[in-house]
């Protein structure tokens, strides 16, 4: 196969893309929608999910680059080619932390100089950025009529600042006042695109009138980033032709894609999106199974976040969310679901419409694996025990239905387990340790199962084989093994076709360690 150009690498200019690259996921119908019915639109996505080429896409779009679009989708619709002057920030390249509200504010400016060094307007360049703000708008509508403006990735100083709440709010009240101008401007607006990670409440541009759209959730935009099923297998036809072979032929090698890279859902329709980061790599990299998207970097403000709070991450396993607590939050209220949800480490699995209750899980195995890796090298020293050949030998001890030979291998690694972030050993805290280190070996395993009968504490998948774990602590071993005959959790799985093992398991607060365990077949 004769290797296409992919965007790898930064592409986040659509005009450079379309001119240099081979392969474009053709999204301009959405944009068609918003452009055509819409005054202003706001997007919340995680990071490396193509937000900021959308916005370079809407910027071509605006100014009327009809050549840019040519056998797109858009090209086919009554769109007006009409040229508008077009304002665009970029919120995300400044260390805010570091230069706090004067950063933000040279940062604001040098681009609004930029744009007015662009189109030739002379407004007076002094004053507040609010003021600048304004005069510029309403300078470019006067003299190439009305005005689009794009913010890209505007929580970005607010979510740098996260562990400084006296700089962050410093920074919120600037930023109030300069999205003010934006709904003090309309009559000057043709339209305006927000792109962030989080939607805060106490920015201007989301209370009172006039606020923007908020398509993140709705379900006619739940695709309007990532790549759905259908464009992976339209777009990439060749790429998936050319490496179906090496990894067992065309389904097998879509199954996997899907397992590894797929699973984001952004709406209650439930409809997957691959991320986009995470596929170009892959195919770049002559179809390596990578995490991409993890390697790229933890979002710095989860890394904060998680740092500064006392957060009870057992509770991930279970995560459950109202509607309302996706958007809106407030400076001093992001709490751990919706953080990790925005930061692309949770989705949506399921929606109780009765109750209006999202339950969220991870997307798919490379975040699982990723989130797993992350929390074990922050809270525990398991990740720096676990070497190659033991992560193998514990991997291979599953796959052969060798439970004893699990167990003897795992407990080393329990023990260095640092508790610290609890003042209490409980099962829940040994569920998560268990849990923690399977998942960083690629394997599914998932805590808290409930069925008709109880509650199973941890459930592992690994090929042939299901095991079943019941944990005690400070308990005889007996607990364990009369509550798995009890509950009969096995009967739960008796259709598989798989071998059900159930393992008690004992953990002592004193020794800080397993101290027993038994297998029931």
């Amino acid at each position: 196969m004769k290797r296409r150009k992919l965007p790898i690498g930064g592409y986040q200019s659509f005009r450079k893309l379309r001119n240099e690259c081979d392969v474009y996921i053709d999204k301009t119908m959405h944009l068609y929608e918003l452009a055509s019915r819409s005054n202003a639109v706001f997007l919340a996505r995680p990071r490396r999910f193509g937000k900021s080429l959308l916005c370079s896409t809407i910027e071509s779009l605006f100014l009327g680059e009809k050549e840019l679009f040519e056998e797109l989708a858009i090209s086919q619709t009554d769109w007006q080619w009409k040229e508008h002057p077009v304002i665009h920030f970029d919120m995300s390249a400044e260390n805010y932390a570091a230069g706090g509200v004067e950063r933000l504010k040279e940062a604001l400016g040098s681009q609004l100089d930029a744009v007015c060094d662009r189109y030739g307007v002379l407004p007076d360049r002094g004053g507040s950025i609010p003021d600048r703000f304004s005069r510029t708008i309403a300078a470019l509508s006067e003299q190439r009529g009305p005005v689009v403006v794009i913010v890209d990735e505007y929580d970005s100083p607010l979510l740098n600042t996260i562990d400084k709440p006296t700089l962050s709010a410093e920074i919120r009240d600037e930023l109030r006042g300069f999205f003010g101008v934006i709904k003090k401007s309309d009559q000057h607006l043709r339209f305006t695109f927000v792109t962030g990670i989080t939607k805060f409440a106490q920015i201007s541009m989301f209370s009172d009138f006039n606020q923007p759209i908020d398509i993140s959730m709705m379900p006619d935009f739940g695709d309007i980033c990532g790549i759905t099923q259908e464009e992976l297998e339209r777009d990439f036809a060749p790429e998936i032709e050319a490496f179906a072979p090496k990894h067992g032929g065309r389904e097998a090698y879509l199954a996997r894609l899907k397992t590894f890279y797929n699973g984001y859902y952004f709406t209650r329709e439930m409809t997957p999106v691959y991320n986009t980061y995470g596929i170009l790599n892959h195919f770049f990299s002559y179809c390596e199974f990578e995490p991409y998207w993890s390697i790229s970097g933890t979002p710095s403000f989860a890394r904060k976040y998680l740092e500064m709070k006392d957060v009870d991450i057992v509770d991930i396993e279970t995560a459950e969310m109202q509607a309302s607590d996706f958007a809106d939050y407030k400076d001093d209220t992001i709490t751990l679901f919706p953080l990790l949800y925005q930061a692309g480490y949770l989705t949506i699995s399921e929606y109780d419409e009765r109750s209006g209750i999202y339950k969220l899980t991870y997307p798919n195995v490379e975040i699982r694996q990723s989130l797993a890796k992350f929390l074990a090298s922050n809270y525990s020293k398991a990740d720096k025990a676990l070497k190659n050949s033991t992560s193998q030998r514990l991997v291979k001890s599953l796959l052969d239905g060798k439970p004893d030979d699990f167990m003897a291998l795992l407990k080393p690694y329990l023990d260095r387990v640092d508790y610290s972030l609890s003042s209490r050993i409980t099962e829940h805290y040994f569920e998560f340790a268990v849990s923690n280190i399977i998942n960083m070996l690629g394997l599914e395993c998932k805590n808290e199962v409930h069925t008709a009968n109880g509650r199973m504490d941890s459930v592992i998948h690994a090929g042939d084989y299901i095991y079943i774990f019941e944990f005690k602590v400070d308990k005889p071993i007996e607990d364990a093994l009369w509550q798995l005959d009890e509950k009969d959790y096995a009967s739960v799985f008796s259709g598989s076709g798989k071998k059900v093992i159930e393992i008690g398991v004992v953990f002592s607060r004193e020794m800080r360690s397993v101290v027993e365990w038994e297998l029931k077949y």
